[in-house]
């Protein structure tokens, strides 16, 4: 059984985030036995089914550029755009051949895929592995943080000397000892003669390697310092290159946050001392992970520090059996691998995907619906051809008509600024187990995978209502972090089909099953999201659909039918819907571990289940009551109020990103590991439960939604989801 994330964090250790995890399945539920695709099966279907998408909140999908356009300015950064290029690169998408507004349909169809392996327990494995992750808290407290231990006991015993660079890779030439330190330190108040020295609260201020003799050393322990340094080689005995680092003010303009105030120097090379390796895999896994300041002079852009011979280096002597430095940087406080394995390579979220959910070779109903292709080459099993195929979605409303956001085709809007994500943010991405959820006791990226904990699940969006605020209101943001965009209002229908061939009725009903949840369904309204700008709240869709069969020995029989081609098509299909869709789920609760089943008892249908609930919690609609509290980003530096914490940076305290179940109030019935609490003694799960709302995530009550703000009362109605 793989580890779960808490049911409950506590209320003072709750992070809040505009996305939130379906956790990850204890087994993959395998397909149905392939069929062959040369021919048509009369005991499946093959068909069509018709789709009408209506956007529920503001929706967009960026175009693509003609040749003529992108050869004139498609490389362009956005600050260097002239304003008739920026809108040309807002325009919202449309079909070259006809100019009608589309949705693509590799859009819709990465849509449904991702769902139907949500529903369908199926495997996660298009994750990248090309992301590896570094500490980056390098002053976390022993005490206090679960990385501060960590970090300091993987980092001790740090030493320099100078890059060589051979036919087989990287190597170090170890620097000569001082006075038995491997470097000395020196305080910038005592380098006031160093004239080419750029002073760490200067503008302009870089890393800088400066060739300098100095004199005597003091031992200030752990360090040993030394007061007397000069750019005159012959003035004092030792020589060496004087290393300064970052200022710690990558991210911040004020001075004020100034904390170092030492530099090192590296003593000449030891001749006598032997090479020493620094490992290929480790040197790709660093440069591979290098920050935008690591990127600039005096490093280079693809290697950081890695640049050419000659210069310092610092670096961990191989450890634990190994020959190969593996723990390397350009300052004595380098950053160092999450490694697991204690061998230098540094973690990836493909690491804390066992390998039952993600390199297995099982084809599940997704892989059997949508088609595959192995990423190795192989002899047999190398792919499989798809038999759904969807098209775009084609609005059928003019350009011109009333459908833009902006209530006008020429205007743009620049939306919030939103950056990459930050899966190093691992009390977000990685199940943490410690019923306190205390800093200390966090689990991160060096814990073992699979044992300790392994990534939250499928990362899905909130969604915000009808009338999310997505305009940017940063009047000072510059060129360079913002963009333009041209979206559609809520309330613009598109069309679009989904044909399919030979489908299975287990097949046909995860269709179903997803399409089923895009608008209401058994009294609970539910949306899918499309596009760009899910973290604003945009992209809500509702789509509705009809069944159309094929008859294909009708549809060959003979070739007219009342004047009309002969299509064999069956539109009369309610029984073929309903039957596919249990089918579905009963083949799917037949195959699922023990351990997702509820802790209550086997579940009969889907809804049931905890995982699929915490799905159907990040497809409600219109979503949580209380926008500011719980499903925007928690900020560095927020001085206004509602804030999370008493302190401006709200990720300071580490806190850890609850469930979709507990955002939601939804009652979490899941087995979980023995670190996770127990419901509350006396607690009937048989009976609804009378709840407070702490945080009004989602008022939930049977008849009207009313918003009324703080302190609704919901009733979780077991086993399925709450009635609104």
């Amino acid at each position: 059984m793989l580890p779960k994330h808490l049911k409950e964090v506590p209320e003072d250790r709750k992070a809040i985030a505009p996305y939130n995890f379906v956790e990850l399945p204890d087994k993959v539920v395998p397909a149905e036995p392939l069929h062959n695709c040369n021919c048509y099966n009369l005991n499946r279907h093959t068909g069509k089914i018709k789709c009408t998408l209506t956007t529920e909140s503001p929706l967009y999908t960026r175009c693509g550029l003609t040749p003529d356009n992108f050869t004139e300015f498609g490389d362009k950064p956005n600050e260097e755009l002239e304003p008739e290029e920026r809108l040309k690169r807002a325009e919202f998408f449309s079909n070259p051949a006809n100019h009608k507004l589309t949705i693509p349909g590799s859009s819709l169809r990465g849509m449904l895929r991702t769902l139907v392996e949500i529903v369908s327990f199926g495997k996660i494995e298009r994750v990248s592995n090309q992301q590896h992750f570094f500490f980056r808290a390098v002053a976390a407290n022993r005490k206090s943080d679960s990385l501060g231990e960590e970090y300091k006991s993987l980092l001790k015993k740090v030493k320099a000397g100078y890059l060589i660079k051979q036919n087989d890779g990287w190597y170090i030439r170890p620097a000569q000892a001082i006075d038995g330190s491997p470097f000395i330190w020196v305080k910038e108040r005592d380098l006031s003669r160093i004239r080419p020295l750029v002073k760490m609260n200067q503008s302009g201020y870089r890393p800088q390697h400066i060739n300098v003799s100095f004199g005597e050393t003091d031992p200030k322990p752990p360090r040993r310092f030394t007061r007397t340094v000069s750019t005159n080689l012959s003035l004092y005995p030792h020589q060496g290159v004087l290393v300064t680092s970052g200022n710690m003010l990558e991210a911040s303009d004020n001075p004020e946050n100034l904390h170092r105030r030492n530099h090192c120097i590296v003593a000449t090379i030891d001749e006598s001392a032997a090479l020493l390796k620094i490992n290929d895999e480790a040197i790709q896994h660093y440069c591979s992970a290098l920050t935008d300041f690591q990127k600039q002079e005096p490093f280079d852009t693809k290697m950081g520090a890695l640049q050419e011979e000659g210069r310092p280096i610092f670096y961990c002597e191989p450890q634990d059996g190994q020959i190969e430095v593996t723990l390397f940087g350009h300052s004595p406080n380098f950053r160092i691998p999450y490694s697991p394995n204690h061998d230098g390579c540094a973690a990836s979220a493909v690491d804390f995907i066992p390998k039952d959910l993600g390199q297995s070779d099982t084809v599940d109903i997704a892989d059997a619906i949508f088609g595959f292709v192995r990423n190795e080459k192989r002899e047999k099993d190398q792919a499989l051809a798809g038999r759904v195929f969807i098209s775009d979605a084609v609005c059928e409303k003019a350009a011109s008509e009333d459908i833009w956001f902006t209530g006008n085709p020429e205007r743009t809007i620049t939306p919030q600024i939103l950056s990459t994500p930050k899966p190093t943010t691992f009390q977000h991405y990685l199940v943490q187990t410690d019923p306190e959820a205390r800093k200390s006791e966090l689990k991160h990226y060096a814990n073992k995978p699979g044992e300790a904990t392994v990534i939250r699940g499928h990362k899905l969006y909130w969604h915000k209502g009808r009338s999310p605020s997505i305009v940017c209101d940063n009047s000072e943001a510059s060129a360079s972090q913002t963009t333009q965009i041209k979206p559609i209002k809520a309330g613009v229908s598109f069309t679009f089909t989904i044909d399919f061939e030979n489908l299975t009725d287990v097949e046909l009903g995860a269709v179903f099953w997803v399409l089923n949840h895009a608008k209401k369904y058994q009294d609970e309204e539910y949306r899918l999201s499309l596009g760009m700008g899910k973290p604003l709240g945009m992209g809500a869709v509702k789509i509705t659909h009809q069944l159309h069969l094929s008859d294909r020995k009708q549809r060959y029989t003979k070739l007219f039918k009342d004047n009309n081609w002969n299509i064999g098509e069956i539109s009369n299909t309610s029984d073929t819907h309903e039957r596919c869709v249990k089918a579905f789920e009963k083949y799917v609760l037949d195959h699922i571990s023990e351990a997702d089943q509820p802790n209550t008892g086997k579940a009969t249908n889907l809804e049931e289940l905890p995982r699929i609930k915490m799905l159907l919690a990040m497809l409600s609609w219109p979503g949580s009551s209380n926008i500011e509290r719980t499903t925007r980003y928690m900020e560095i530096e927020r001085n206004r109020e509602p804030r999370i914490g008493t302190d401006e940076n709200e990720y300071k305290e580490r806190r850890v990103l609850p469930s979709p179940l507990q955002v939601m109030e939804w009652e979490d019935n899941r087995k979980v590991n023995k670190s996770t609490p127990s419901p509350q003694p006396g607690t009937n799960v048989g009976k609804p439960i009378l709840k407070k709302s702490i945080q009004s995530n989602h008022p939930i009550q049977k008849g009207k939604r009313e918003d009324k703000g703080g302190g609704n009362s919901v009733f979780v109605r077991p086993p399925k989801p709450p009635k609104r």
